[in-house]
């Protein structure tokens, strides 16, 4: 196993690491395609909104998309892990037969 799937495993076994990365690649990208694509009045009711608010809902975005991602990152378990769990009781051979070789 090389060193870039070793940082894979272990992103995968930390969901609320995965979940702030992405939050903050959401936190990014959707006001910077608002900015680029909005209409200018939407542009201007931003400005409008002053720096504090514009900055609590930037954090509100992040937040909201990091709780949403981890909860889209949880583990299910799979069937066959569940049954690799379980003890395997042996099957009792109720008389051994020697018509195979006859």
């Amino acid at each position: 196993m090389n060193r870039t799937a070793r940082r894979l495993a272990l992103l995968e076994r930390r969901p609320w690491t995965l979940a702030l990365i992405g939050a903050a690649g959401l936190t990014l990208l959707i006001p910077s395609a608002l900015a680029l694509y909005g209409p200018p009045e939407l542009l201007d009711a931003g400005i409008a909104l002053g720096d504090t608010r514009l900055a609590l809902g930037f954090v509100g975005l992040f937040a909201i998309s990091a709780g949403v991602l981890r909860l889209l990152l949880r583990q299910r378990r799979l069937a066959e892990e569940q049954l690799d769990e379980e003890p395997v009781l042996p099957h009792p051979d109720p008389a051994p037969t020697r018509a195979h070789l006859r």
